[in-house]
């Protein structure tokens, strides 16, 4: 059997000391051992460093100091780590089990470069969770949001190969980071059919679709074909117009009944 990897789990916050204890939990549950957890703090003005620092496991690592949002942590993390593998795991995000870690890494060859698989939200304002992640090629990116980062394990090779986190993207430079890594000719990527962890819907991007839609069509120029570029303009309007009808019906029955139609 293959000696297991060290892997980075990475956890950024701010002002999250109501939900950071069961992502601390959810972490120290894992089965597999051979870890650091790196949690990077924006220099949180609640109790969240004082709910960390309190946290019973040796193998916590924090660091709190302003920075420039969330992906310029997760930057920071990426600096920071010791890991072969990095896995960016959020305040309020939890494992799917604690036996996923020991599922994705012991005994597997190391001849992949990205390891992706399912992800599931939780606490969906609807009452519905539902499940996304999929096989992925460079045109899975086109007109949709086809994963999550909750579902992705990186060598840390590849953000030597493609670069860190961009920036200029305040809501989606994970999705866009992901666009560079399935755009190269050949990548090593490899899917695994399992719901890796829960998402919590109170995360930034989730909270944010509407000014997420411009970054959409920014990455969409800067990576994809001409004629999808102009079909994503083409359908801009329609898809603000859906996340408005969402805010409004957000919380009737009706929402539900299509939250469980959509996703059920």
């Amino acid at each position: 059997m293959n000696e297991a990897p060290l892997l980075t789990i990475v956890t950024v916050t701010y002002n999250a000391a109501a939900y950071i204890s069961e992502t601390l939990e959810s972490v120290k549950k894992q089965t597999f051992t051979n870890y650091e957890h790196l949690v990077i703090d924006g220099a949180s003005g609640d109790a969240t460093c004082a709910v960390i620092r309190a946290f019973s496991n040796s193998k916590i690592h924090l660091l709190s100091e302003p920075d420039n949002g969330i992906y310029d942590a997760m930057n920071k993390g990426i600096k920071l780590a010791k890991g072969q593998w990095l896995y960016f795991l959020n305040a309020g995000d939890t494992f799917a089990s604690s036996h996923i870690l020991t599922d994705i890494f012991n005994g597997r060859e190391n001849n992949h470069d990205l390891i992706y698989g399912k992800v599931i939200t939780k606490n969906e304002p609807s009452g519905v969770n539902y499940t996304t992640g999929q096989p992925l090629t460079l045109a899975s990116f086109f007109y949709t949001i086809p994963i999550n980062h909750q579902g992705v394990f990186f060598h840390r090779s590849t953000f030597t190969a493609i670069g860190n986190y961009n920036l200029s993207y305040k809501i989606l430079a994970d999705l866009e980071w992901l666009i560079r890594y399935f755009k190269q000719e050949k990548n090593n990527a490899v899917y695994v059919d399992t719901i890796i962890a829960e998402y919590e819907t109170v995360g930034f991007s989730y909270n944010n679709r509407a000014r997420s839609l411009s970054e959409t069509l920014k990455y969409s120029r800067s990576h994809f074909p001409l004629y999808t570029t102009i079909l994503n303009y083409l359908l801009h309007p329609l898809m603000v117009l859906k996340i408005k009808l969402i805010a409004l019906l957000k919380g009737t029955a009706l929402f539900k009944t299509y939250r469980k139609w959509r996703f059920g």
